[in-house]
């Protein structure tokens, strides 16, 4: 795996990108020059959200679970008076919406968090990871 990073502007942004060419712009958005980035913390969060993710539709679709509508959301909060500022308290809600077993969405659930996600078990070394699934606008 590489990842190649690269001063975007001359200034807090730059462009990060991967081994198949896919870039994005990572840093702190430039006000002078209208520039919009994501910012390395935020980018942890989208890690976590995109790596339980993908293990919880691939767990879904070993199940034959395929017809589905799949949102994430996640908050967090920082130890916003230490230096470096890590996360001390993260929550993902996963939604789903469709004809869905509720005991097979939450045991795919649970196991891309409690078992396979390497971003939440990298992540919950500091952090307290939280998660809610809501299904069909119900908490489960």
């Amino acid at each position: 795996m590489n990842i190649q990073l690269k001063n975007y502007n001359k200034h807090l942004v730059f462009e990060a990108k991967n081994e198949t060419g896919y870039s994005l712009l990572v840093g702190q958005s430039d006000t002078k020059t209208s520039i919009n980035s994501i910012r390395p913390m935020e980018l942890m969060l989208v890690s976590l959200a995109s790596c339980s993710s993908i293990d919880i539709v691939k767990i879904l679709n070993k199940q034959k679970i395929f017809d589905f509508d799949y949102d994430v959301s996640v908050d967090a909060i920082r130890e916003e008076q230490e230096v470096p500022s890590i996360f001390k308290d993260i929550t993902i809600t996963y939604t789903f919406n469709g004809e869905l077993n509720n005991s097979k969405v939450k045991r795919a659930t649970d196991l891309a968090i409690e078992k396979y996600c390497s971003v939440a078990k990298i992540l919950e070394q500091t952090a307290k990871i939280n998660y809610k699934i809501i299904i069909n606008k119900e908490q489960i």
